[in-house]
């Protein structure tokens, strides 16, 4: 198990899993379901990522979009908050915290790696607690 202070690149568990911006909500959610994550990726025409989030679509089915209508650009956020892979899992929680987001892009050599989540952090920084007692 990695420490607090271990690069956040250790978490990486595999590719990212991607969208495109005009898939329609309830196929975002079934891809999230069936890669069983919490979050991908969205491409968009011009080369850009955003992210949309399982809470990004559950926020909009509460706000009574038509997932067979609203598409991952419509919900995504703009902003991809990203890590360098080589920063501390420990920094990278704090940033979590204070962006008030739970999911970050990993990235390594200028490229997307992958998606940690918070969870991810949490079982890290729960270990090292417990570690510790």
């Amino acid at each position: 198990m990695p420490s607090a202070r271990d690069p956040i690149g250790t978490l990486v568990r595999g590719q990212p899993v991607s969208v495109d911006e005009k898939l329609t909500l309830r196929s975002v959610a079934a891809v999230l379901g069936a890669e069983d994550i919490g979050a991908a990726l969205v491409e968009r025409d011009d080369g850009s990522l955003g992210i949309v989030s399982e809470r990004d679509v559950t926020r909009a089915l509460a706000d009574n979009a038509d997932p067979d209508v609203v598409w991952s650009a419509d919900i995504m956020s703009d902003e991809l908050v990203t890590a360098r892979a080589s920063e501390p899992i420990m920094g990278v929680a704090l940033r979590l915290i204070e962006e008030g987001i739970r999911h970050v892009a990993v990235v390594d050599d200028g490229n997307v790696a992958g998606i940690v989540s918070s969870r991810d952090v949490f079982r890290v920084l729960a270990a090292d607690l417990l570690g510790s007692w």
